[in-house]
């Protein structure tokens, strides 16, 4: 196996420390060996422990660091990360770099399936809650890019997180200095709430933007807390109508939203964007196995529904494959995996704090789940 992120990707967080890719899982000894002030970007490729690591990917055994590719990978889709990355990169040669940067983590939406560390403001609410400690939520942010400007002309793309890049300080500080500096690729993932339209026409280079999108109409105002339906709607046909802007689609699949997949597929389908892809919480009270049995089959109809929209759409046959697969592996193991008694009593805690500190009921994204 060959990852074009182990030759060619930077990944830089909030908290300094260089990756290959976003979705590399550090430990705290690679946490300590590879903070920005500790490591040469010029040459970071080629340190030892990237190099140990190139080489046992090419032996087809998964680095432990690699675990969500291989998560995503054997159940036979092809738009992992890695997959993702070696299809866009395909023509990268020498010292190319697509840098992954994330500035800061500031957000106006607090998202069901999201995590403090992303978000701000989901910080905010789990603290409110009693679930975290505030400050136990790394909270650093990275300002000044002048760092990144002796290799600006290897970067050939760029990844941009949040945070929300146009509402997060940082992430403004970072478009500035790349409408400055670059003539990259941005891909940026957004909620699609605030968009810098000047930006987008100033910027010299090309523009993809990654919406984020879990439901439609008020569940979509319930399932990704902070939206106005109307207004993320209007930016998303704009963007898909703008001349200089790629148009794609993010969709999180989780307990609240199995439900909801259909009106997002009926969303997309007549304008398929160029990619569409389908991530899972990390948090396994959010997945299938906190469903109880008796809530399975309805919800099985459901995403079955969207599989057909999906398999009678003029879509390209890679992306079909991929989204068709995608809804199949929720269905499938929505028939397969066991009832966790456990999981269930962690999510109705979770609902149920949610709501009360966010003033929001479950009622209004109509989820068949019983959470009482």
């Amino acid at each position: 196996m060959q990852c074009k992120f182990l030759d060619h990707g930077l990944a830089i967080g909030y908290d300094h420390v260089v990756k290959p890719c976003c979705e590399w899982t550090q430990d705290p000894e690679w946490t300590q060996q590879n903070h920005i002030s500790q490591v040469d970007l010029q040459t970071w490729h080629q340190s030892p422990q990237v190099i140990q690591i190139r080489d046992q990917l090419a032996q087809g055994t998964w680095p432990d660091a690699c675990g969500l590719c291989a998560q995503v990978e054997q159940t036979g889709r092809q738009d992992s990360v890695r997959g993702n990355g070696n299809q866009a990169y395909a023509d990268y040669v020498d010292q190319d770099i697509t840098l992954e940067i994330r500035p800061g983590s500031v957000c106006n939406f607090a998202c069901q399936t999201c995590w403090p560390a992303a978000s701000s403001r989901v910080a905010q609410y789990h603290h409110q809650a009693g679930l975290i400690n505030i400050k136990s939520v790394n909270s650093s942010s990275i300002d000044d890019f002048e760092f990144l400007t002796p290799m600006a002309n290897r970067i050939c793309n760029v990844v941009l997180l949040g945070g929300e890049p146009f509402y997060d300080p940082s992430c403004q500080k970072f478009l500035a200095w790349a409408e400055q500096n670059l003539q990259s690729n941005i891909t940026m993932f957004t909620n699609g709430s605030h968009v810098d339209w000047g930006w987008v026409d100033r910027y010299p280079g090309c523009i993809t933007m990654v919406f984020s999108i879990d439901a439609v109409g008020q569940a979509a105002e319930y399932v990704r807390y902070g939206t106005d339906w109307p207004v993320v709607h209007g930016n998303f046909v704009r963007a898909q109508q703008h001349p200089r802007v790629e148009l794609r689609v993010n969709i999180t699949m989780s307990v609240y939203n199995y439900h909801l997949i259909d009106s997002v597929i009926e969303l997309l389908t007549p304008t398929w964007p160029t990619v569409v892809s389908f991530g899972q919480p990390r948090q396994l009270h959010l997945t299938e196995v906190a469903v109880p049995t008796v809530n399975r089959p309805e919800l099985i109809q459901k995403l079955q529904c969207a599989v057909d929209q999906l398999l009678a759409a003029d879509i390209e046959s890679g992306q079909q494959h991929n989204a068709v697969n995608a809804v199949r592996s929720v269905i499938a193991k929505l028939e397969q995996a066991n009832f966790d008694t456990e999981q269930f009593a962690k999510l109705q805690q979770f609902v149920s704090k949610m709501d009360q500190v966010k003033r929001i009921s479950i009622v209004d994204s109509a989820n068949p789940v019983n959470f009482a």
